[in-house]
């Protein structure tokens, strides 16, 4: 992948520079590029798009709305997105978008998808428990026994969207490269500032 091979050119660029080679600080302090900015953008508007018809075709999208305001859905929104960046980044990390397996980016898909299912849903319950928990509304015990099944659920959810997504993602790549054969030999990340 492009960006697999730009980390590859970049260490041994600072290795000839005498600078020494720190592979994993280096793809961690590397910039989201913009193949990931792009499927991750991709991913989460399909997701919040899916939900909402979903909602609107069960009746229940006008009570959603009604109980939300717009700072709240927009927090939401940039909290999910974020987590989808991060998620498509970590896959991209460690696998090739152009020439891994179908079931090896389906399955790192999975794996992504489950941990920021359970990070989206602890996200949640923090900003909605802890001032219950702190006026004494809830008992401890109770939040532990919904965070542990909710974390399952979570997790099983995360799983299942994350390996659609990455699906989707395969996909739309495939179609990016089918329309622009010419780009396939060219750079489609930012360049790095030196």
């Amino acid at each position: 992948m492009a960006e697999d091979q730009r980390a590859g050119e970049h260490m041994a660029e600072g290795a000839t520079d005498g600078e020494p080679a720190h592979g994993a600080e280096r793809a961690d302090a590397r910039p989201v590029s913009l193949v990931t900015w792009t499927l991750a953008t991709f991913d989460t508007t399909v997701f919040v798009l899916l939900g909402v018809l979903t909602a609107h075709a069960s009746g229940d999208l006008a009570d959603l709305l009604a109980g939300l305001n717009t700072l709240v859905g927009v927090a939401v929104f940039c909290y999910l997105w974020a987590l989808f960046v991060l998620a498509v980044r970590w896959v991209h990390n460690r696998v090739a978008l152009d020439s891994a397996g179908v079931s090896t980016l389906a399955l790192h898909g999975a794996a992504a998808g489950s941990v920021a299912g359970v990070v989206f849903l602890l996200g949640l319950l923090a900003v909605v428990l802890v001032p219950t928990l702190q006026s004494g509304g809830v008992r401890l015990q109770s939040v532990l026994l919904v965070l542990l099944i909710g974390a399952g659920v979570a997790a099983v959810v995360g799983g299942v969207v994350g390996l659609l997504a990455s699906l989707l993602d395969i996909a739309v790549y495939g179609l990016a490269g089918y329309l622009l054969p010419e780009a396939g030999t060219e750079r489609v990340t930012e360049a790095r500032p030196r």
